[in-house]
């Protein structure tokens, strides 16, 4: 699995979990933000982003990510992610409950079913008709049509098999604090799903912000939500 980081390499360790489709290399975008208030920011690339042969899961994302940490000898982190790359933080997140120390989602995805039932953005239902009738390859004509490219195409019909899937592997009880940054009007992530996938955390805090929509999100240039995340976990006792 490829790893990218960015920021302050000897800061405060962030593992960003990134959103659907994109690959770690995406974090480029935060990496001066980053150096600013100390975070050492390490950005995963799921698996199935580059090697297609992969039958995704959320295990495989988590036990590389985690190995990561290990041979990088990182004992304690604090975990964010923005979109789809949400499940995928907290899958990891209840599985390494004595390395993270919080984890911020910010325009998550929430749980599947009422996801399903509730999202808007036509693109995304038109995706989620094609993944209703398994028809991969017009999944993929229809995602470069979006002008992906064909690994990001894959990416996202594969990380739509994991979402859509299973949960069953991912251990709420063992969650850490989650810090919840969502707007309430999001027709990418509607807030009905993430507010049931917080009924089911034991630990949890809503911030509701225009800017941590996705359109928000794409609008403030100045990075706002990153923002005040980043302040926050630089305020924090020392991680690394």
């Amino acid at each position: 699995m490829k790893v990218h980081e960015f920021g302050d390499s000897e800061g405060v360790p962030v593992v960003f979990f990134m959103g659907t489709p994109q690959k770690g290399d995406s974090g480029q975008e935060f990496s001066d933000l980053a150096s600013r208030f100390g975070i050492r920011l390490i950005c995963p690339t799921r698996p199935w982003h580059d090697e297609f042969d992969h039958n995704p899961s959320f295990a495989q994302c988590s036990e590389r990510t985690t190995l990561y940490l290990k041979n990088h000898e990182i004992n304690k982190c604090h975990v964010i992610c923005g979109s789809g790359g949400g499940p995928f933080a907290i899958h990891f997140s209840t599985k390494n409950a004595n390395v993270v120390r919080s984890c911020y989602l910010i325009a998550s995805m929430g749980t599947p079913t009422i996801f399903v039932e509730k999202v808007k953005s036509p693109p995304t239902l038109q995706l989620l008709e094609l993944y209703k009738t398994g028809n991969y390859s017009s999944a993929m004509v229809f995602l470069t049509s979006l002008r992906l490219s064909k690994d990001l195409a894959h990416g996202a019909w594969s990380d739509f098999k994991v979402l859509l899937g299973s949960w069953e592997s991912i251990e709420f009880q063992n969650s850490p604090i989650v810090y919840i940054h969502h707007g309430e009007e999001d027709e990418n992530a509607p807030i009905e799903s993430i507010r049931d996938l917080a009924e089911k955390l034991p630990r949890s805090e809503f911030r509701i912000s225009p800017q941590a929509s996705h359109a928000g999100l794409a609008e403030d240039e100045g990075l706002s939500e990153f923002i005040s995340i980043f302040k926050e976990i630089e305020a924090q006792p020392g991680t690394a």
